[in-house]
């Protein structure tokens, strides 16, 4: 058997990219031909133009074509057994790659031109994986073969590093919007006063647009991601118990606004930041997360602030915004941290900086915590 491998391979080195034809095995302008007599009076016929191409048989590659007549040989012995003569075509004529092969193989006995095989391709997958598409038109069925196994192509493993440097690249950028709450830790009331504020846990709304590269750290299979960009923050403290903020000469103060009852009374800000964050990202083969996690710290600025009370009284509706810095600190910084699981993220950023300067308000830390609902 191993005999008629090699005898195939090498008709099939030599022939390329002729044809086979059905009336005769003796194509046009052939000076020098080979006739290798098998097993059970198999033949086969090796086509050259002269000796010094027969001679050049041991220069000739033929890996691929050792993958490609394996799964041939039992139906051109059996053909043999026969008495038939059995002709091997591989056309690479119009291959797109080195994979794409087309092969014939041409029964001719007694009954006359019998093809046997009409095409078989190599699709190749990764450097290790490819998948062969068998196609017989006379009996109209077609087989598929996952094959295992090394490369036997360099441009096969070049293509292969390069769909994977796509889908793991050495920098991204992602554009992301955060939505979810706002809240105070630590809290502690300004020393003299008996004032309580409470915040409205649901009504006290966080967003934040996000612009952020992502660069790879370490080789092209490597989760680890140094995290870095800008992001625009958006804080809505919502207060409760019909209470609103105020400022006087040396400090802020919450003022009760019983009997009228407020339909909404809030502090909103707004700051840009810097984050700096480390993170895993381990991607699948098609380039899309499966799990993310990571961290890290962000330093800011405070833009803007002001306060709104809203409120109806003898049917009217009432509407006060005022813009002022509240003795809030504009510089800002604080810790961050996120998981995620495919195209779910939750974050959660935490301000080690207090809100309000020190005995200008109450002691407390803005917390924001939620989920990642768009990315770009």
């Amino acid at each position: 058997m191993y005999a008629l491998l090699t005898a195939i391979m090498m008709a099939a080195a030599i022939a390329l990219p002729y044809h086979a034809s059905s009336k005769s095995l003796t194509p046009a302008a052939i000076q020098d031909t080979l006739i290798l007599k098998l097993k059970n009076e198999a033949r086969l016929l090796v086509v050259v133009k002269d000796v010094k191409d027969l001679k050049n048989l041991k220069n000739q590659s033929i890996d691929s074509i050792m993958v490609l007549l394996e799964k041939y040989a039992d139906q051109i012995e059996a053909a043999g057994k026969k008495g038939d003569e059995v002709t091997v075509t591989f056309d690479k004529s119009e291959a797109k790659t080195s994979e794409d092969v087309n092969i014939t193989i041409t029964q001719n006995g007694p009954g006359g031109t019998e093809v046997t095989i009409t095409e078989k391709k190599r699709i190749r997958i990764t450097d290790k994986v490819g998948i062969d598409i068998d196609h017989d038109e006379e009996k109209n069925s077609t087989k598929v073969k996952v094959n295992v196994g090394a490369a036997d192509s360099v441009e096969i493993r070049k293509k292969d590093e390069e769909r994977y440097k796509n889908r793991n690249p050495k920098n991204e950028f992602d554009f992301q919007i955060d939505l979810g709450v706002s809240n105070w830790m630590n809290k502690e009331e300004l020393p003299g006063t008996t004032q309580s504020v409470q915040l409205k846990p649901l009504g006290s709304r966080y967003l934040s647009l996000n612009s952020k590269w992502h660069y790879r750290v370490g080789g092209e299979a490597s989760p680890l991601r140094l995290i870095t960009g800008f992001t625009f923050d958006f804080h809505n403290y919502m207060f409760d118990d019909n209470m609103m903020i105020q400022k006087n000469e040396d400090r802020v103060i919450f003022v009760p606004t019983s009997p009228i009852n407020l339909d909404k009374s809030k502090l909103a800000t707004s700051s840009i930041t810097v984050p700096l964050e480390l993170g895993f990202d381990f991607k699948n083969r098609k380039g899309k997360t499966n799990f993310k996690i990571g961290g890290g710290g962000f330093v800011g600025y405070m833009l803007n602030s002001h306060s709104k009370v809203k409120y109806s009284q003898d049917g009217e509706k009432f509407k006060n915004k005022v813009k002022d810095d509240f003795y809030l600190n504009d510089f800002q910084y604080g810790v961050s941290g996120f998981v995620g699981i495919r195209s779910l993220e939750f974050f959660v950023k935490y301000n080690l900086n207090e809100l309000f300067e020190e005995g200008k308000g109450p002691q407390a830390n803005a917390i924001a915590a939620g989920l990642r609902i768009l990315k770009f």
